[in-house]
This record gives C-alpha cells, structure tokens and sequence, in this order.
C-alpha cells in the first residue's frame, strides 16, 4: 500500500474513533453540590483521567477536602472499594478550589458499568459559580469522553426538576430492579427501600427555575462539554500510535 493511501487509512480511522466517543452523563445537584458520573450506555465506559475545573478560574468554585470530594483514589481504586478500578491505584493530579482532576499511569484504566452511577461527593459550591462556570475533561487513552451535563436533585425519580407522586411511581414502578435505575437514589445498584427514604426526605424539593418556561427548559436541558475539533496532523498522529501500538480489549461487564 502506498504512504498516501496508509495514511489516508489512518486518518479515516481516527474520524472514525472519535465518531463513535463513548458519553457519559454529569449530574450537577444544584441544592447540595454534589456531582455524579452516570454511564447511560448498554456497555462499559472506560477512562483513565477526568478532571473538573472552574472556567474562570474562581476561587472557592470547588472543594477539594477529602470529604468532600469523593475521589476514585481515596474511594473507587484498588485501595478502596474497587468499584472503578480494582487492579491499579489512581493519584490525584490537582487538588485546589479551582480544580479537581486524578488519573491512573498503568493498566487499562477504570470503568463504569452500565447504567451505574458513581457520587465525587458534595465538591461544587454553587453559591460561588453557576454550573455553567463549571468545565469537564474526561478522556480515554485515545480520544476524549463526551459530558453531558445535567442538572440534577435527590428523589426526582422522573427527572422533571421536582420531587412528587410521579417519582414514587417510577420508583414502585421500578422497585427490586438492578438494570431499570432511574429511581435508585442511593446508587447502591438496586431500587430498594433506601431510595423510597431518599424520595420521602425530598417531596416537594423544585430545581431553581423549573416549572417555568424560563428556567425549566435550560436547567432540565443536556449540555455536550465542548471537545475541541483536533487537527489534521493530530489525527494522523494518533492513528498512527493505534497502528503501531497493541489495541486494548475493552473489558466485560
């Protein structure tokens, strides 16, 4: 094959990488702080870095104490639990106001199973940024994670921004299940009796702005973080490194 052709080859390989990026949901609970990772997807989602800024740079916008912040290092790697990673241990990058971000330097990273969620703890403040302050890099070894951001609040089974008889109804609906988790409040993996507290100790709880033709449909909206487009020779040099290098197999459930 000619040099044009294999790099033409490599070039359609990467465009088609980055075509079919895995998503995975960020949940911003706008009443408490706190932010998930939610993998709406039938398979695995794999990374081995993610990290959680303040666009402007505003201090006070995150809180890095432990706890809050519910890190895969201190938590979900092998150290912990073992829940996003349990062969290798991840190391916390940057800790401050401004900025959150971990990562793993061995093996093939961590996931998170299918329609599981995972807390990072009450780490956003807020009082101090908006949530569109708020900027998400999650990346796999080859191309980036697409966010989708969500506004999010405890016991809003339905996910229309308020706590009422519909979320029981999704959770009665939906109780014992392990694979439908809409209303698993806790995110221990089952909708059971927990999550019927979750949804008693919130009725009646509004996200700010819904209900109005206003703020409803922005704040219930999903964002997509902005991935900047890479260029060509970007491309062609990450093609080349899956070319060369042994493709990994993407891990079983």
């Amino acid at each position: 094959m000619s040099k044009p052709l294999m790099l033409a080859g490599l070039l359609y390989f990467a465009l088609s990488a980055q075509a079919i990026a895995d998503t995975l949901d960020v949940q911003l609970f706008p009443l408490t702080g706190e932010i998930r990772f939610h993998n709406p997807n039938a398979l695995p989602v794999l990374f081995v870095y993610y990290s959680i800024s303040s666009s402007t740079n505003h201090v006070g916008a995150l809180n890095p104490t432990t706890p809050p912040w519910h890190s895969i290092s201190d938590f979900y790697d092998a150290s912990g639990n073992g829940f996003i990673d349990g062969s290798n241990n991840w190391t916390k990058l940057a800790a401050t106001s401004t900025e959150l971000t971990e990562g793993v330097f061995s093996g093939p990273g961590g996931s998170l199973l299918a329609q599981r969620l995972v807390t990072l703890g009450q780490i956003w403040n807020p009082g101090v940024v908006a949530y569109t302050d708020l900027a998400f890099d999650i990346h796999q070894d080859t191309q980036a994670v697409v966010a989708n951001i969500q506004l999010a609040l405890d016991g809003d089974y339905d996910h229309n921004g308020t706590v009422n008889q519909s979320d029981y109804t999704v959770w009665r609906q939906n109780f014992g299940s392990t694979s439908l988790l809409d209303a698993d409040g806790d995110i221990n993996g089952i909708v059971d009796a927990g999550d019927y507290i979750i949804w008693r100790k919130n009725f009646g709880k509004s996200l700010p702005g819904a209900g109005t033709s206003a703020g409803g449909g922005q704040s219930l909206g999903l964002v997509s973080s902005a991935v900047p487009e890479p260029t060509t020779a970007t491309l062609i040099s990450f093609a080349a490194s899956a070319f060369l290098l042994p493709r990994r197999r993407r891990r079983a459930a």
